[in-house]
């Protein structure tokens, strides 16, 4: 439909999904709606995500369907900087317990891309190809299309929340024959135990009127304890140039279970790299907008540090030896994260910390 929820997640290993959704289509030769319950393997880490659910009617009519999906990016970047290629592919096979007509697709994609951090402001551009083969009963047809799209994401620093940002895209398909123009915008908000997100768009080229042009969507997340997780959400999605689908509206909820330990959280502090080059981090929960570091390795002049993922950082090269260090938010305050390595009182109210670059490393 467009923008998926912006609001960061923590890399979460396998998780089981257990759902119940609704769902209703546009125009034959699928049913109207279709009730289903699906049982869903996901895992997510970083840069990889991989899937899939098996789903069966609640009731005499409906579709059984099967999807399975996966994606990987491939990025190399320094600072504010990253580029790389996305990949990404999907297969699905569904029956229509009415019609008995069954159907099945492979869709793959590939698009590189480029982003960039000023302060806090994420941009990215992506582009390549995507295509898509489809069959219902004995009609078959394929897709390609060129896929080129613009992101910003924003987050905002309001102390309350751990996460909230904005998002917005510009996406442009486009064939030999045909183009289309995609605009959307999303909000999402992220407390300790909790999540919600929303999104909206609409293609503004390309349809003939027959189809709805408009999207939206939005969902809510809620721990219940370490391991699980309730999940709700709605969305209403137009008219895919590439799958060549109907309009659906659809509506779900359900558990989510992280199956193994839970991953550990994201630190602030340093890492050391390689030799004398170190990274420190801080989280995007600690503050909104883009801090600075500083200490003896600065002459205590504060330096820039950019986004990466979900964490604010910078690289530095330091000959070896102990050096002191703390952050400091646009608003001029200073801090150290609890947790950081070598995190002690400074003598004046505040905080700062310890950093050992050994002899030989």
């Amino acid at each position: 439909m467009g923008l998926a929820p912006v609001a960061p997640v923590a890399a979460q290993g396998w998780s089981a999904d257990l759902q119940a959704a609704r769902s209703s289509f546009g125009t034959p030769p699928l049913t109207a709606a279709s009730t289903n319950a699906s049982l869903g393997l996901r895992y997510a880490r970083s840069h990889r995500a991989l899937g899939a659910s098996l789903a069966a009617p609640l009731g005499d009519d409906g579709l059984f369907w099967g999807v399975i999906h996966g994606s990987e990016r491939l990025a190399l970047g320094r600072g504010r900087f990253e580029a790389g290629i996305d990949l990404s592919a999907m297969g699905h096979a569904q029956r229509d317990r009415v019609t008995e007509l069954d159907g099945s697709g492979l869709q793959g994609e590939a698009l590189g891309f480029g982003s960039v951090s000023v302060g806090p402001l994420v941009a990215e551009v992506r582009s390549g190809g995507s295509r898509y083969d489809g069959r219902i009963g004995d009609e078959s047809w394929s897709r390609s299309l060129h896929r080129s799209e613009l992101s910003l994401r924003y987050p905002l620093p309001i102390r309350s929340a751990r996460v909230v940002e904005l998002g917005s895209e510009l996406r442009h398909m486009r064939n030999a024959d045909e183009s289309y123009t995609w605009m959307g915008g999303s909000a999402s908000i992220g407390f300790r135990r909790a999540q919600a997100w929303l999104s909206a768009g609409s293609w503004v080229d390309g349809l003939d009127g027959e189809s709805s042009t408009i999207g939206v969507g939005g969902g809510a997340s809620v721990a219940l304890g370490h391991q699980a997780t309730l999940r709700v959400q709605a969305r209403h999605e137009p008219f895919d140039p590439l799958f060549l689908g109907t309009d659906r509206t659809s509506w779900g909820v359900g558990v989510s279970y992280r199956l193994g330990s839970p991953a550990p959280a994201l630190r602030a502090g340093p890492e050391l790299r390689s030799r004398n080059r170190v990274t420190i981090r801080v989280p995007i929960t600690e503050t909104g907008s883009p801090p600075t570091i500083a200490g003896d390795f600065s002459g205590w002049e504060p330096l820039p540090m950019h986004r990466r993922g979900l964490s604010w950082e910078i690289q530095l090269d330091l000959a070896p030896g102990l050096y002191q260090y703390a952050f400091r938010t646009d608003e001029g305050d200073w801090f150290v994260p609890e947790g950081v390595d070598g995190r002690r009182d400074d003598g004046m109210g505040g905080w700062v910390a310890r950093l050992l670059i050994p002899e030989g490393e």
